[in-house]
């Protein structure tokens, strides 16, 4: 019996369609993944993905700096969705039989050896881990593996159908199977693969030409059959769209227009290099012409969208569920979320319960398997599968329910349901497409940012380092790609591509690489293609220029005044304009890197708890205890999830404040209020205005008075009213001060400004009621908005 070894699923089809029942029975195939799982023998058991998933973060948690110095966080949610720079990073370096340490002594690589330190700890601690779990997984297999000989048994020989490159370790597990077994090698070679054919062991002393088809005895070192390939078709049709939709039309037309030419709807492909043009595809297809064969999401089905709407709403701080609230007859008053659990039959108070405490499979399984009861048999088997290992999971593993939903979503989210009832033409990327042939081939998206499409690996290595250090190049790694593109326009009678050309896409270089006589359709209207869809679009260009500032009427006192809205009127009018008359919610930085993300987030909510803890501790005590203040920061910071390093830095720094509060206390003052909240009408200018405020605040002395105090974890400000509202606000006779939390020392900033100076500033505002204002800034550097109206794109 002799033994085929594809690149993937669909070849194995096709070979057993194409076979003659006779062969079919004496020979088998199997998926190149497939083979390497049966051939290599390894102790313990194979890593369910939750496994590799949970043990990578114990592996990061217990690796010094790799949030400080690599900007990747062990928090539980953001490793969930960043883990797969690790994992490529740390797979690729397996599959080449390399290690950190060949980076290290790399040269060019010296800057970074810290860097490189920290992963190869972080790889360390995981095959430890992996180890005392008694699993292995892809990147352990490599280092620890045997050949199974009895599985070789079986087969008089083995033919490797290659349709790419080898890594290190599949070259030396094929080099060892040869020795026990006849190994055949069968490629084809290409100005995109040719060098890399050349450099192979067993093939440096055979003449190889580009565009040709081999077969190699490996076991005999003897060539055995060598075969010219020649393109079935001298020509590729090429059209551009400015639209990105309308290119689904073109598909549907270069069907139907290979069908007319004699072409079979079986022996036409679609390919998308983008997986996502499929869902205009799907949508547009009136007559049923294609099958998908990357399948439909399980995104899409019912109980994926159901099971995430029920995660999000229990998700939300301020989401009240309503239960006997029928949203759906209140338009104005619309609620997705409460609209939903309307048809969920379950306690939604008892799934927020359960949401944040450690969860039992029992639980889990229930409510999964309440949302699957009307899904079809593939899904329910797949869901069946993944409970499976969630339970040998929680058996060893303690999450709570939060935890466990987003593993699950972060796991499920890949898999794609079968295509079922689609027309004979088929729609598939080009990795799936992978040694198949067709007669018609139509590629859309053929842009610069789609072909070749990049590896998430360069965040760790440059393509200089990677050359140096002996692992496979951008270069080569793309040119093997455009080998697939390649290999499918030479088998194909027609070809026809189309591209997305506009101010932000162009069409990808390897069009002009080719071997191909490239047919540009002519200035064809696109109206053609619109007419088709029956969509009514007018292309517009994008106007760039910065818009006038707005201009408008505005009655500042129309709401109760808060010292943040004065403040940002009078510095930031275009910033007030955005955030309190158009109500945008401000966008979220783009630009900046994970490190500074974290670091500011931490500053935050490092300053809210500060307040937090000041307000809880006085609440029950009217004296400033250091023992008793540090006992609540350590209960309350571990709730909060705070870093144990900031714990022990606000202990020492409130050391200080201990002193502090103790000396003003000895004074004779008091705690009177903790964060009060004020509202207070005062009449100016003969009209009634509102204010409305939150003191942090108010100590009392018998022989001083009232003293507001203000906490400031950052810089004090200069030339401010923030004080002298406070006072207006309270009581105008108090006195007011900034309380510094770094040196805890009272302050009253730079030229503050006086009451008599808020209250003629309020005055003039006033006055300014029912007059036009130039919404303008002075400066915006900071202005969370400016993108809107700079129009700075790049």
């Amino acid at each position: 019996m002799k033994l085929y070894i594809f690149s993937s699923s669909r070849k194995i089809k096709e070979y057993y369609q194409q076979s003659k029942n006779i062969n079919a029975l004496i020979s088998q195939a199997l998926s190149v993944a497939e083979f390497l799982d049966k051939i290599c023998l390894n102790q313990g058991f194979r890593a369910s993905a939750y496994e590799q998933l949970l043990l990578m973060q114990e592996a990061c948690k217990k690796s010094k700096d790799l949030e400080q110095k690599l900007g990747i966080s062990t928090e539980f949610f953001s490793f969930l969705k960043n883990n797969e720079y690790l994992f490529s990073f740390f797979r690729e370096l397996a599959l080449e039989n390399k290690s950190i340490k060949d980076l290290q002594d790399n040269d060019y690589y010296t800057s970074y050896n810290e860097h490189l330190e920290i992963l190869d700890c972080v790889f360390q601690n995981y095959l430890n881990l992996l180890k005392r779990e008694n699993l292995y997984d892809d990147l352990s297999l490599p280092l620890s593996y045997t050949l199974d000989l009895d599985f070789l048994e079986d087969y008089e020989s083995i033919i490797y159908d290659l349709e790419g490159f080898l890594s290190r370790f599949e070259l030396s597990l094929l080099l060892q199977i040869a020795k026990h077994k006849e190994l055949i090698l069968r490629f084809k070679t290409s100005k995109f693969n040719l060098a890399y054919f050349k450099e192979l062991p067993f093939l440096k002393d055979v003449n190889l030409k580009e565009n040709y088809h081999y077969e190699f005895n490996i076991t005999q070192n003897i060539l055995l059959k060598q075969e010219p390939l020649k393109p079935k078709s001298s020509f590729i049709k090429v059209q551009q769209f400015e639209l990105r939709i309308l290119q689904a039309a073109f598909v549907f037309d270069e069907i139907s227009s290979f069908i007319r030419a004699g072409l079979r709807a079986e022996d036409i492909v679609v390919i998308t290099p983008d997986e996502g043009f499929c869902d205009f595809l799907r949508l547009l297809d009136q007559n049923n012409m294609l099958n998908y064969a990357s399948g439909i999401s399980i995104k899409e089905s019912l109980f994926y969208q159901s099971l995430r709407s029920l995660y999000e709403s229990a998700n939300l701080d301020d989401f009240y569920f309503n239960e006997n609230k029928n949203y759906f007859d209140e338009a104005p008053n619309f609620d997705l979320h409460n609209s939903l659990l309307h048809y969920f039959k379950l306690d939604f108070k008892e799934f927020k319960e359960h949401f944040t405490k450690e969860c039992e499979f029992s639980y889990f399984e229930t409510l999964i398997k309440q949302f699957l009861a009307n899904e079809n048999s593939e899904l329910s088997l797949f869901v069946e599968k993944e409970l499976f290992f969630i339970k040998n999971l929680l058996s060893n593993q303690k999450l709570n329910l939060k935890q466990l939903l987003e593993l699950f979503f972060i796991q499920i989210s890949s898999f794609k349901q079968s295509y079922v009832g689609g027309g004979a033409v088929t729609a598939m990327g080009i990795l799936e497409s992978r040694g198949l042939s067709f007669d018609g081939v139509i590629v859309v998206d053929f842009n610069e940012d789609l072909i070749p499409k990049r590896s998430v690996n360069e965040l760790f290595l440059n393509n200089e380092v990677r050359s140096k250090a002996g692992l496979i190049s951008y270069e080569k790694r793309e040119n093997l790609q455009r080998f697939y593109y390649e290999q499918l326009f030479k088998n194909a009678k027609k070809i026809s591509i189309s591209y997305v050309e506009n101010e932000k896409k162009s069409k990808s270089r390897l069009l002009e690489e080719l071997d191909f006589r490239l047919d540009f359709a002519k200035d064809l209207s696109q109206k053609a293609y619109l007419n088709a869809l029956k969509l009514n679009y007018q292309a517009k260009k994008i106007n760039l220029e910065p818009p006038q500032a707005p201009k408008l009427k505005h009655n500042l006192f129309a709401t109760p005044l808060s010292y943040s809205r004065l403040t940002l009127f009078l510095e930031s009018k275009r910033t007030y304009f955005y955030k309190y008359i158009k109500h945008l919610k401000e966008p979220r930085e783009l630009k900046m890197d994970i490190k500074e993300q974290n670091d500011r987030k931490r500053l935050k909510n490092l300053g809210i708890f500060v307040h937090y803890i000041l307000e809880l501790y006085y609440k029950h005590y009217d004296f400033f205890d250091e023992k008793l203040f540090a006992s609540l920061l350590e209960k309350e910071g571990q709730k909060e999830g705070l870093d144990a390093l900031d714990l022990e830095l606000l202990k020492i720094k409130f050391k200080e404040f201990a002193k502090k509060e103790q000396e003003r206390f000895k004074q004779g003052y008091h705690i009177k209020h903790l964060e009060l909240n004020v509202d207070k009408s005062i009449i100016l200018e003969g009209q009634k205005i509102e204010l409305t405020g939150k003191i942090d605040r108010i100590d009392s002395n018998e022989r001083f008075g009232e003293l507001i105090l203000d906490y400031k974890s950052g810089k004090i400000p200069e030339k401010s009213y923030q004080l002298a509202f406070y006072k207006l606000l309270y009581n105008e006779n108090a006195h007011a001060a900034f309380y510094d939390l770094n040196d805890f020392e009272l302050k009253e900033g730079k030229d503050t400004k006086s009451i008599f100076a808020l209250k003629e500033e309020l005055e003039k505002l006033l006055r300014e009621v029912g007059k036009e204002i130039v919404f303008e800034n002075e400066k915006s550097d900071f202005c969370p908005y400016k993108l809107l109206y700079e129009k700075n794109l790049k």
